[in-house]
């Protein structure tokens, strides 16, 4: 089970429990449809508490938090194909809630789509990970067909300039620089 949702089981299953108690205070149960009913208030408390957390409250409660990417970057692709190296301009669109990140990068010739992605630890920095699949342009398909690729992003401060590497299915190799927009 992802480590973020462990660590937030037992608030919530301690929601649960008040709300089943406030209940209880509130109105005495006469019979044993109260009781499933009761239930029925806290799992909707804790399933609403949970969706907001994930959605909006995760970027302004500190506790249990990851790191948070900007929206939009610009950046530029240095990579090697063939024995060529050269570079491209890059924008990238992150979406991104407490439990889940996409990915969109565009170039002027290709674009691609996160198709798996996860922030993890490794020797105390923050790294995002992520996989993805390329939707190059018609015009340019023959000569730089679809691909699939990963980078590994270094994240750290306030992940306004993010650097990193990838490596995609076609054998290319590179760096990635992303800078916020502002």
């Amino acid at each position: 089970m992802n480590e973020r949702i462990k660590r937030l089981t037992k608030p919530l299953s301690i929601l649960a429990v008040l709300v089943f108690v406030i209940c209880y205070i509130i109105d005495k149960p006469q019979a044993l449809a109260d009781y499933t009913s009761y239930i029925g208030y806290s799992i909707s408390a804790v399933s609403i508490l949970f969706v907001a957390y994930d959605r909006f409250l995760w970027k302004h409660i500190p506790w249990n938090r990851p790191p948070t990417l900007k929206k939009k970057y610009n950046g530029v692709l240095r990579y090697k194909y063939g024995g060529v190296s050269d570079e491209k301009n890059i924008s990238i669109v992150v979406k991104q809630s407490w439990l889940t990140i996409s990915i969109q990068a565009e170039t002027d010739i290709n674009s691609s789509v996160s198709v798996a992605a996860s922030i993890v630890t490794e020797y105390g920095c923050d790294v995002l990970y992520y996989s993805y699949v390329t939707s190059p342009s018609a015009a340019s398909q023959e000569t730089n067909p679809i691909q699939h690729g990963t980078c590994r992003m270094k994240l750290g401060g306030d992940n306004s300039r993010i650097y990193g590497t990838y490596w995609t299915s076609s054998k290319t190799i590179g760096d990635i620089e992303w800078t916020a927009e502002e």
